[in-house]
């Protein structure tokens, strides 16, 4: 490929897994991405921002001084915060409520990652990551910049499936596949991961079909199969 990209990156794992040359990764969330760019560019200060706050926590009662950080996260959004709050949340799923962009997720039960083997993963990740630039960005910005040759690797908000935690986000699939049909266009390739189902409604959400296979004898979503034996 040509260029890597990544729109939605999130805890980037398929960035790290191909471990691309030159890549893209972006996202909208400004302090994950300045997570990703210390990962990248000073790893000693992210491991200190992980150690410091692991150590403070650990010194007295977990519960309430997990919450002390958090009120700072949610006084001032930053990556120092965040960093630990996601190690050491409930399940470590963060969650935002939607008036106010507040994390609400509370502690885990769970004893967070020591700090020596949190700063190995930092080390492995620093490496797996050099050739990606890292930005704040909206998806749609980012995956104009791909040109023919190009990957972009889509994994948007499951905003159908799980409000529970991207209901907070202002996300329309219709816009994101409106994007995607631009970039093949110019000969970019595309992979999305989505997840369609609903399953306390047992229900599946129902997409407008992308592949471009399309014919009077085909089906007109995805979800069913097409002519072709591919879905």
């Amino acid at each position: 490929m040509g260029t890597y990209y990544e729109a939605f990156l999130g805890s980037g794992s398929v960035l790290a897994t191909v471990a691309p040359a030159k890549a893209v990764g972006a996202d909208s969330f400004a302090p994950l991405v300045e997570i990703w760019q210390a990962v990248k560019t000073n790893p000693r200060l992210v491991k200190a921002w992980y150690e410091d706050r692991w150590a403070y926590a650990m010194a007295g009662d977990k519960r309430e001084r997990y919450e002390e950080i958090k009120a700072s996260y949610n006084t001032t959004a930053n990556a120092a915060d965040f960093l630990f709050l996601s190690r050491s949340c409930y399940a470590g799923i963060v969650r935002f409520r939607k008036r106010d962009g507040y994390m609400s997720t509370p502690v885990g039960a769970h004893r967070p990652i020591a700090p020596r083997t949190f700063a190995e993963r930092v080390d492995e990740w620093s490496r797996r990551i050099q050739g990606t630039e890292f930005l704040h960005a909206d998806y749609a910005e980012v995956m104009d910049r791909a040109v023919a040759g190009d990957f972009v690797y889509c994994d948007p908000p499951y905003s159908h499936s799980q409000s529970i935690l991207y209901g907070a986000q202002d996300f329309d699939l219709a816009h994101l596949f409106s994007v995607i049909a631009s970039c093949k266009s110019r000969g970019v390739r595309v992979a999305l991961s989505i997840d369609g189902t609903k399953s306390l409604a047992q229900e599946t959400a129902r997409f407008p079909c992308q592949t471009g296979c399309l014919s009077k004898s085909s089906p007109s979503t995805w979800g069913d199969r097409c002519f072709d034996g591919s879905r």
